[in-house]
């Protein structure tokens, strides 16, 4: 299971990306808060670290964007859909030291 700390940086990690695809696209935070239904303010907010969004709130930004949630915290999580709760570090040490 992933530590909260961790998941932390992952929502972090999530936002910033989805930060650049909405900035790459040209979308404006006024567009993307007609999209999504959010306030532009707390669109701002959440994209200046000042408010933790919810799950549902991400996955709102998300949608407004027309990008894949799974492929945003696929990337967040450095590339790699785990299948085990252990972290891709914690697997590189135990793996390491078999050998």
């Amino acid at each position: 299971m992933s530590s909260g700390i961790e998941q932390h940086a992952i929502c972090t990690r999530v936002i910033r990306l989805l930060r650049q695809e909405r900035e790459r696209r040209g979308v404006s935070k006024y567009q993307l808060s007609a999209q999504t239904g959010l306030a532009q303010q707390t669109i701002s907010y959440i994209e200046r670290g000042l408010r933790q969004p919810s799950f549902e709130t991400i996955l709102r930004i998300a949608d407004g964007l027309g990008i894949s949630l799974e492929k945003v915290l696929k990337k967040a999580r450095g590339g790699t859909v785990r299948k085990t709760g252990r972290s891709p570090r914690s697997l590189a040490t135990k793996n390491a030291q078999k050998t």
